[in-house]
Parts: structure tokens; C-alpha cells; sequence
């Protein structure tokens, strides 16, 4: 991790700009309404930056963003692939999704009243390296523990997974390759396994 941070979704709008071509889907991804793309919420998310000292002013009309801010939108606007997962940290859902691409990753996680919390990601470790943070987030301690995950990058077809551990600690997956109807007893180790062949073990980037 680089470093973290809370990006309202105005905010988001303004990072959004720089990647007009896929604004759209993003937004679609992160369920932000669509009408959110109006430059009227674009400038109040360019405001609510600039107050906090996310941006400065360069000049008298120019906007500059601060690293952080240019991180997380060199992330979303190089990013290639889309992974989203669900879970469950004690009795909360949590949600995350990871945009990831050859020169940066972003982790974004919705939190309440139109907020995310960003965390920029090393672009060098693999794919299932944040997703098995991910994973080992919601199956800490013993008891029973789910994960479900999917992932596309570009024109591919989607792959998702179904990861479980029952209250006798035993894991099950399910993926749509091999396994779409049912779960397969396995262990965790092997998880991570499937987890590398399905996501890749190469640096977050495209695959293929």
C-alpha cells in the first residue's frame, strides 16, 4: 500500500474526468449515480479537494492535485482490469473493488454517505496479493468466513470465485470454470492456489 485516503463521490467525479472513455462504467461499478457527471458536481468535487488540500491552485484558473490525487488517477485511467469482492468482517459487509493496470493499482471501498476509502497499491505485487489481504481480512479468527469474487480484464470474459470455510474450518471453492454449481473441499493453501491460476501471478496488470 501507498497510501490511503476518503474520496467523496464528487471527488471521484473530478478523478473520473481523466478517463472519459470508461467514466461511465466506473461509475456504473461503484454504483455512483449517473446524473453525479454533471460539471456542477465536478466543481464542487474540484472545491471540496481544494479545501482540504488535495489540489492547489496553479495560477489563477488552473487546478494542480496533489500525489496522492494524480496516483489515484493514474490508477483509474491506465487501469485494465475490474475485480470486485464481498465479504464479511464479523457481522459487516465489505465491499472492495480493485482497478489494476501495468503502472498502478487502486483499492476502493465504498463507505457510507457517498464516500470511498482509497488505498493506492503497490503496482508490482500480483493481483492476488490485495485479493488475499481481502480474504484473510474477512476469514480472520475461526468460524465461518465467505468471500465471493469476480474479475475482467478488458474484452475478456468474466471469471468469478466462491471462497468458504465452514464453523470446522474446512474451505470450500467454486469458480466458473471448473466448479460453477458447487463447492469443492479443499484447503486453504489451495485456495490461494486456484485463486493465482484464475487471477494470474503475473504484476497487476492485463492479462493476456
Amino acid at each position: 500500500m501507498v497510501e490511503q485516503l476518503i474520496l467523496t463521490f464528487a471527488e471521484i467525479e473530478f478523478v473520473l474526468r481523466s478517463r472519459p472513455d470508461q467514466a461511465e462504467a466506473v461509475r456504473a461499478q461503484l454504483r455512483i449515480n449517473p446524473e453525479a457527471s454533471s460539471d456542477i458536481v465536478v466543481a464542487a468535487g474540484v472545491a471540496s479537494l481544494l479545501a482540504r488540500g488535495l489540489c492547489t491552485m496553479a495560477g489563477t484558473e488552473e487546478v494542480a492535485p496533489t500525489d496522492p490525487i494524480i496516483a489515484a488517477t493514474a490508477a483509474l485511467a491506465t487501469s485494465r482490469t475490474h475485480t470486485e469482492a464481498v465479504g464479511w468482517v464479523g457481522e459487516q459487509t465489505v465491499l472492495v473493488h480493485l482497478y489494476t493496470g501495468s503502472s498502478a493499482g487502486i483499492a476502493v471501498y465504498p463507505v457510507a454517505f457517498g464516500q470511498f476509502s482509497v488505498e493506492l497499491l503497490n503496482p508490482a505485487e500480483p493481483l492476488v496479493v490485495p485479493v488475499t489481504r481481502f480474504l484473510d481480512a474477512c476469514g480472520a479468527g475461526e468460524g465461518e468466513a465467505a468471500v465471493a469474487i469476480r474479475s475482467t480484464t478488458g474484452d475478456e470474459p468474466e471469471v468469478s470465485i466462491a471462497i468458504a470455510r465452514d464453523g470446522e474450518g474446512t474451505w470450500y471453492v467454486s469458480d466458473s470454470l471448473e466448479s460453477p454449481d458447487k463447492g469443492v473441499p479443499t484447503t486453504r493453501d489451495g485456495v490461494l492456489q486456484r485463486l493465482t491460476d484464475l487471477l494470474g501471478p503475473r504484476p497487476a496488470e492485463a492479462r493476456g
